[in-house]
């Protein structure tokens, strides 16, 4: 056992589960920080009509359709941070790559949003692949390639992502107008997957073999 290996991927782990986290719960805050807005207005009309004052039945639902909706924004913020969470299940040594890219691109969309970038997963995708690796493995690195993509894309701008399978390959590419090339995933992150990264003038490109070498599974 490589003991300083061993304890530095904890401490990455650690680290990209408390920002995804916090993402994710910076996202409720601001649902719940509407919804009792809304509600506080819904509770005023109702004590006015309590008092006998004639209200807008018209606008007493839009107060209440908006309090739904945002109550279901909520609720599906947390079921994505619940099956985020379910990734650090330790007994996991593979994953489904197509449902867990779905995953991540919604739940880095507040990370895009703050520099008013759109992001957009193509649908023209494999139906499922199964990736030999750990979810957590998988998302570091997705959530890495997505960063460095947005750290040089344009702000207002649209980043497109295009998964695809080619054989014993798994290619995820993304696209959008850039400053310049992104900066590639660290190397350690990659190796836990055997991947690599090709990085030019508006655009990342990730490929991850199927069927990793040795070396990768045990890096991890």
């Amino acid at each position: 056992m490589n003991l300083g290996r061993d304890c530095s991927a904890t401490g990455r782990e650690l680290d990209f589960v408390g920002r995804v986290t916090a993402s994710a719960t910076h996202e409720i805050k601001n649902e719940l920080a509407v919804i009792n807005e809304q509600s506080r207005l819904v509770l005023e009309f109702l004590e006015m009509a309590a008092s006998g004052k004639e209200i807008s039945l018209e606008r007493l639902h839009g107060l209440i359709s908006r309090v739904v909706a945002r109550v279901g924004q909520a609720d599906a913020v947390v079921k994505r941070l619940n099956v985020f969470a379910h990734s650090t299940e330790l007994e996991r040594t593979a994953c489904e790559a197509v449902s867990l890219l779905e995953l991540m691109v919604q739940m880095f969309g507040r990370m895009a949003g703050l520099k008013r970038v759109s992001l957009e997963l193509s649908q023209e995708h494999p139906a499922a692949v199964e990736l030999t690796a750990t979810p957590l493995q998988y998302e570091q690195v997705l959530w890495s390639c997505m960063s460095a993509a947005l750290a040089a894309a344009q702000p207002s701008s649209i980043l497109r992502l295009h998964l695809e399978r080619d054989d014993e390959i798994l290619r995820l590419s993304l696209k959008g107008e850039m400053t310049g090339p992104p900066q590639a995933p660290p190397a350690e992150l990659l190796d836990l997957l055997g991947a690599s990264v090709l990085a030019g003038p508006g655009s990342l490109n990730l490929e991850i073999p199927l069927n990793p070498p040795p070396e990768a599974k045990e890096g991890a």
